[in-house]
């Protein structure tokens, strides 16, 4: 008798949420779905089907959780910018680019904090 060892696979590679557009909500009478762009097939499917609650209609609910995934899409787009700004004074000290840079950043963070 051999003993045959099972040969574990491989792990998926990670690969980013649905980020590349916003997601988006289609209503209909009794339900809501919210679809994505899904960056491995190229195409927009359904994430999400929504349901009215005794407090809320369906398409108040795909709205809300829209509204939320697709700002938490442009905030860390947001941090992103903000963060690398910062590395580039950390790296070159302020400078008229690095100055340019915290302005423009700073500016996006003023409208969104209204």
């Amino acid at each position: 008798m051999t003993n045959k060892t099972k040969t574990q696979p491989s792990p998926m590679k990670a690969r980013s949420f649905y980020k590349a557009h916003e997601w988006r909500c289609t209503h209909n009478k009794d339900q809501s779905e919210i679809t994505a762009y899904v960056e491995a097939s190229g195409e927009w499917e359904t994430v999400l089907i929504v349901r009215p609650t005794s407090g809320a209609s369906a398409e108040h609910i795909a709205k809300f959780v829209c509204a939320v995934i697709n700002d938490r899409i442009k905030n860390k787009n947001l941090l992103h910018d903000a963060m690398q700004a910062l590395e580039l004074v950390m790296n070159d000290g302020l400078n008229f680019t690095s100055e340019q840079t915290i302005e423009k950043v700073a500016n996006r963070i003023k409208s969104k904090i209204g």
